[in-house]
């Protein structure tokens, strides 16, 4: 007889954030053997509710809802992780609320029915360690070991020893125990943090590429080491002397030997069958998949951990593309929305609220818990120390840390179905968990903002630099963000004619952007210039032009490649903290017309309004419509480029000024300045116009009697006219250059902005791009300054100060 409730709640385990699930429970739960059930539905809304005077429970199902998960407070959603959804509708389904219903205890949990559940599981238990081992960066575990182990160590430590004193003290308080040492195993599991538990947490939070997610994810993987050390350790001293010797240690170890050499030349050969950006065959997946969950029933056969088989194999395969990537981007769903649902179920079914019948016992083992939660925190504020941070931060650390997930709810089903803890431990253990994350999740979207971090380094009084305060004789820094090699020429040819010398050197710093597939945590690291590879890929060929532009350009450019794996919808922290470290005072950013290039977790067009909002210098979004054709040429002389600016007024406009006076030095670059003045204009700040004339007069002093530069008026009465002006460009110009905010009237902005396409380009550099604008055949710079993004007008005077500064320097130069 199969299970009527199936179909219809089966959603609710399998996909709550599609589905847009919101659990709110109450406290002070009691037992009843009677509750009351009403059920709603209509159009809108599918709504179950437990009416009870104790207990409150809402599931609530919205069709229009996309996204919404958390605990109910009052109409408000406070936002929680999703293991914490999950665990709360298996706890709502399993004995604890509907299971206290014979009927529904009947229809539900049959036995043979349940049989089959607890295999899916076990087998959800080892894929999600399997896919979460392939997603770890191998190279990462050293580098963290490196940086971070010191304050890894303080915060597993403290809070271990705190834990266990307190459990020895406690012994005899927590009754039915058959475990040997478990005492050492529930502090070591609460004292330690795991990798995959926090950086799921972090995914979904947003907090990848955020310093303390950072810190904690490096913290997390030395305690996953440490994990798996205690579990294989503790493995092999559970027998006798002649048991370790003769069956458990000669089966593990030759069966990690062959993990670790024979499937790897496997792994490594599959890799080489594959061609570049060609997918891997369906056939080696299915192998790869099946190959994991033998290993971990082998390693489960052996009396071991079958947590220990899965990871050994997901860490002989390469993290990213091909292999990595195409595991992830196959199984992951499946594993997430089909499997992982009846773990919970199954953890559900073994949870029991209403077995807590001993407080005394109850009490003591929330004591120990609290105590490493507690003894964390002071492990995060002695860790964190030497970085001489705030105790605000140390406090958020112990938060980060202190997330509880899928990794120890596996711990503990172990412990429970090999009967080492009752029903009442397992069930406070369990809830331990939930109460635990649901309160510090919370608290980190609350308290932590590392977005008002960024928006604090982007003003004005903390900006780093930007084009019109770097002198004209110093270092010009350029990062330059490449998404894939067809960026390459254009900004390469972009480099050139920023007219790089001895005198006036530029830096390049190009980085390329990866989306985070296949990998667990972001990555940002130094290109090794050094290696050579017989087999390159797509980051090779791009850092490889790059070097040979810098090396037939001789002093005059220098490079400092980077690469960049990170999700998109992040991936603006990253390089706002890389602008910041490396002082740099414009960026360059690809723009990719008609979303031709999406990554899974954002669009780049997020990604470029980010970095429009959050960089702390000058931004320059570049539409590459294939740049003069001479790039390969090797001797400056024979460089032709044809540059046209349209000067309007504003910051935006003055910091493309900038540019195009260091452009105006190269031989080979012709420019035309429009300076259109609108007769309808009126800017309420006259500092502003002042300070637009004076910009375009140094641009004209500097550039007296150079015959590459021309200078033309163009009066518009209106928008009309503005837009034939513009329009009115030659096709013989290989770029334009525009500010992406200029100095319109309100009026002006509003009979132009219902036009615009690509926010990211401004009105005047959205006309620009269109494809009916000369045939769409010219390269299009749009400059952003720092201060329009702040408003920043207040600071004319400082500025001012510093254009005149600029002024003299270049009259006497």
């Amino acid at each position: 007889m199969e299970s009527p409730l199936w179909p219809a709640l089966y959603p609710l385990w399998a996909d709550p954030v599609r589905t847009g699930i919101s659990l709110g429970c109450g406290m002070g739960l009691k037992h009843h053997q009677s509750m009351s059930t009403t059920i709603k539905i209509n159009d809108a809304n599918f709504q179950i509710l437990i009416d009870n005077p104790d207990l409150t429970t809402c599931i609530l199902f919205n069709k229009t809802t996309v996204y919404s998960k958390g605990i109910s407070l009052d109409e408000k959603v406070v936002t929680s992780v999703l293991p914490v959804v999950m665990i709360q509708s298996g706890i709502i389904m399993g004995r604890s609320v509907f299971g206290k219903n014979k009927i529904y205890q009947d229809i539900m949990y049959r036995g043979r029915e349940m049989l089959v559940v607890n295999t899916l599981a076990t087998m959800g238990g080892i894929y999600f360690v399997f896919i979460v081992t392939v997603k770890m960066d191998k190279a990462m575990i050293l580098r963290t070991v490196k940086k971070t182990w010191n304050v890894s160590m303080t915060v597993l430590l403290v809070p271990l020893i705190i834990s266990f004193l307190v459990a020895h003290m406690l012994r005899d308080h927590v009754p039915r125990i058959n475990l040997k040492r478990f005492y050492f195993y529930i502090s070591f599991l609460a004292s330690r943090s795991s990798f995959a538990v926090v950086v799921d947490a972090m995914s979904e939070l947003k907090l990848l590429n955020s310093e303390l997610g950072q810190l904690t994810m490096s913290t997390a993987v030395i305690h996953e080491i440490l994990g798996w050390l205690n579990s294989i350790l503790s493995q092999l001293m559970r027998g006798g002397l002649q048991r370790i010797l003769v069956v458990h240690v000669g089966a593990v170890c030759a069966l990690s030997i062959f993990t670790i050499i024979v499937l790897r030349l496997m792994i490594e050969w599959i890799i080489r069958r594959t061609p570049e950006r060609k997918p891997v065959k369906d056939v080696y997946i299915i192998a790869i998949m099946i190959g994991a969950i033998t290993l971990g029933f082998i390693y489960e056969g052996l009396n071991s951990n079958y947590m220990i088989g899965a990871a050994m194999f997901g860490l002989v395969i390469p993290a990213g593309p091909p292999l990595g990537s195409a595991l992830v981007e196959k199984s992951e769903l499946i594993i997430t929305h089909f499997f992982l649902p009846f773990f919970y179920i199954r953890l559900g079914q073994l949870t029991d609220i209403h077995s807590i019948e001993s407080w005394r016992s109850f009490l003591a083992l929330e004591l120990i818990l609290v105590s490493a939660y507690l003894g964390k925190v002071v492990g995060c504020i002695l860790g964190l120390i030497s970085f001489k941070a705030s105790i605000r931060n140390a406090l958020l650390f112990s938060c980060f840390l202190n997330i509880k997930g899928i990794i120890e709810l596996m711990h503990f089903l172990r412990w429970r179905s090999r009967k080492y803890v009752d029903i009442q431990t397992f069930s406070e253990l369990v809830l331990s968990n939930l109460v635990l994350t649901a309160i510090v999740t919370p608290l980190i979207a609350i308290f932590y903002k590392p977005q008002r971090r960024l928006e604090s380094i982007a003003r004005v009084d903390n900006c780093i630099r930007t084009l019109r305060t770097t002198l004209p004789s110093s270092e010009l820094r350029i990062l330059c963000c490449i998404h894939h090699e067809d960026n390459v020429n254009g900004i390469i040819t972009l480099l050139r004619a920023t007219n790089p010398t001895e005198m006036n050197p530029i830096c390049a710093y190009p980085v390329h952007l990866k989306d985070l597939a296949g990998r667990a945590a972001p990555v940002v690291l130094p290109y090794n210039t050094q290696k050579y590879k017989l087999a390159s890929n797509a980051t090779d060929r791009i850092m490889r032009a790059v070097i040979k532009y810098s090396r037939s350009s001789g002093p005059a450019v220098a490079v400092q490649p980077f690469i960049m794996i990170s999700p998109y919808d992040t991936m603006h922290q990253s390089i706002c903290r890389l602008l910041k470290d490396k002082f740099i005072p414009l960026i360059l950013v690809p723009l990719f017309p008609n979303g031709e290039v999406q990554g899974p977790k954002g669009t780049l067009h997020n990604f470029n309004i980010n970095i429009l909002h959050y960089a702390p210098c000058t931004v320059g979004i570049f539409v590459d419509r294939g740049l003069n054709s001479c790039i390969n040429t090797a001797k400056s002389a024979k460089f032709c480029y044809n540059v046209a600016v349209f000067f309007i007024g504003g910051p935006d406009d003055r910091e493309a000024m900038a540019l195009v006076s260091r452009m105006s030095g190269h031989p080979g670059v012709s420019i035309t300045v429009f300076r259109i003045n609108l007769e309808e204009n009126i800017v309420e700040n006259e500092s502003e116009k002042h300070i637009d004339e004076v910009v375009m007069n140094e641009f004209v002093a500097s550039n007296f009697g150079n015959a590459s530069v021309v200078c033309r008026q163009i009066v518009a009465n209106d928008t009309k006219q503005l837009v034939s002006a513009v329009r009115s460009l030659e096709r013989s110009n290989d770029l334009v250059i525009v500010g992406r905010q200029q100095a319109f009237s309100s009026q002006l902005e509003e009979e132009m902005r219902p036009w615009v396409e690509y926010e990211e380009l401004g009105i005047i550099g959205d006309l620009l791009a269109s494809a009916d604008f000369v045939g769409g055949m010219m390269s299009i710079l749009v400059i952003q300054s720092v201060e329009s993004v702040n408003g920043a007008t207040h600071k004319t005077v400082k500025t001012l100060g510093n254009l005149i500064y600029n002024y003299s320097t270049s009259s006497w130069r």
